[in-house]
């Protein structure tokens, strides 16, 4: 089983953009950290998606591996390229997002783009934004 989950906002809080060049710009949110990496454990694939684009895929990765997340891949987009396109080609089970409230809403939700007959296999989580994964429930 495949298991989408945003990175920032959703499982990392992000600090002020002074500090997003920075691993110290990154902080885990609650017991995430654990909980991605019980679900790796048990065999789900875990596929972590960034809002930093693919030039910046080592940045995002160091920060991930810093902190001990365990995953099947990290996705980033590249130029012009949207998250429902991410999600369409990836086709996860499950997709974990927060509510993009500081960024639109849900109208900004990666979920939300992509194709119906797509999306009707895809069960969406959305969570709300730097409040974390720690109350979700994936058996």
């Amino acid at each position: 089983m495949r298991i989408m989950i945003f990175i920032e906002g959703t499982t990392f809080y992000t600090k002020s953009m002074l500090f997003l060049f920075s691993k110290y710009g990154y902080k885990p949110i609650g017991n995430a950290v654990k909980i991605v990496n019980t679900l790796y454990e048990k065999g789900y694939e875990i596929y972590l998606c960034s809002y930093v684009r693919r030039a910046r895929y080592d940045f995002i990765k160091s920060i991930v591996d810093f902190y001990g997340m365990k995953y099947t891949e990290i996705l980033c987009r590249n130029k012009g390229e949207t998250y429902s396109k991410i999600v369409e080609q990836l086709k996860p089970n499950i997709l974990i997002e927060d509510d993009c409230k500081s960024i639109g809403g849900l109208k900004a939700c990666c979920i939300t783009d992509v194709k119906d007959e797509i999306k009707k296999d895809i069960q969406s989580i959305i969570v709300p934004e730097f409040a974390g994964i720690d109350n979700i429930i994936i058996d």
